[in-house]
């Protein structure tokens, strides 16, 4: 199993996620070459991938698909009403989690790209769950990077970028300020090298 990781070094378990500093610093964990797309990953057929959210995070995890269609990468991500399906679950951590990648992990995948066989799971900390944030939007926004794909990139408000979440490089538009910044137009060149290009990504402030 791939262990794509989000994991807050900041995070102690009685502390609200919602009660973030203005740069939170996060150290992030994948299998493979820390790049974009491409190193022999498996790209979903026409660049759609369906998600069931199971974690109840479901505005959250439709605000992080709508950024990746809205991206200018020839990707589609579509909601299903049924968990069987699915490409993706989203699902509540409930100990595995920790198990899994230590005890300040906010969330894990199980795949880069499309896998083998079976479906991809997405485990989110159960303190990211619920009502959309910037923070489980960005997580979100994160894996479905992961999903697609996409390893961990540098750069200045890069989605994918494996050490900071900064919530003041959003988007300009109603939700500036809202919601983060992604996909930034280096994270779009990355998937578009595996799907191709629409339009022109809405670059990062």
């Amino acid at each position: 199993m791939h262990r794509n990781r989000i994991i807050a070094p900041w995070l102690r378990r009685t502390r609200p996620l919602l009660a973030v500093p203005f740069m939170v610093l996060l150290a992030l964990s994948v299998a493979g070459p820390a790049s974009g797309g491409g190193n022999g990953t498996r790209a979903w057929p026409d660049g759609r991938v369906t998600y069931f959210d199971a974690s109840g995070s479901r505005t959250a995890v439709d605000a992080a698909a709508r950024r990746w269609n809205e991206s200018g990468a020839r990707v589609s991500l579509v909601p299903t009403f049924r968990r069987r399906d699915a490409d993706v679950v989203f699902v509540r951590d409930t100990g595995d989690l920790r198990d899994r990648c230590g005890d300040r992990c906010l969330a894990l995948s199980s795949s880069i790209g499309r896998p083998a066989s079976g479906r991809v799971t997405i485990w989110l900390d159960s303190g990211l769950t619920g009502r959309a944030t910037a923070l489980n939007v960005w997580v979100a926004m994160h894996e479905f990077g992961h999903v697609l794909g996409l390893r961990h990139r540098e750069g200045t408000c890069s989605l994918m970028n494996a050490q900071a979440y900064d919530d003041d490089c959003a988007f300009p538009g109603e939700d500036a300020g809202t919601l983060p910044c992604g996909p930034a137009s280096g994270d779009v060149a990355a998937a578009a090298r595996l799907y191709g290009r629409e339009r022109a990504a809405r670059p990062c402030r």
